[in-house]
């Protein structure tokens, strides 16, 4: 039963890098590897959690599939480019993802950063 204060950490994890991100993350969102939405944290903007956790699973699933067809071993992460210049940047963190949609035109130095600190394990 070690379900729940893993989640409980997730939960702060994903509060801590919204609450640390000086206004470049928008969302952060904390995705199982099934596509269940673990627990999320927003400015207010619409977005919807299952459709984003449903949507990440998937992309991460072809990735992954791609990875296994070029002999590699895995990734670490997706940064993918939106038209009015926001990123939607997919880490993965032991058996979850966290995704992060940043501010338009975000400082990517200071969000890998931040990123890199609160998900070395």
């Amino acid at each position: 039963m070690t379900e729940k204060p893993e989640v409980e950490a997730v939960a702060g994890l994903v509060k801590a890098i919204k609450k640390s991100s000086r206004g470049w993350l928008e969302a952060v969102i904390a995705v199982s590897e099934d596509g269940t939405p673990i627990v999320y944290e927003n400015d207010s903007i619409m977005i919807d959690p299952e459709y984003i956790a449903t949507a990440v699973a998937a992309i991460c699933g072809v990735i992954s599939s791609v990875m296994e067809l070029v002999n590699s071993k895995d990734y670490k992460r997706v940064s993918i480019e939106l038209e009015d210049g926001r990123k939607v940047l997919i880490r993965k963190y032991k058996k979850y993802y966290v995704v992060c949609l940043t501010s338009t035109n975000p400082n990517l130095g200071f969000v890998d950063m931040l990123l890199e600190a609160h998900l070395s394990e």
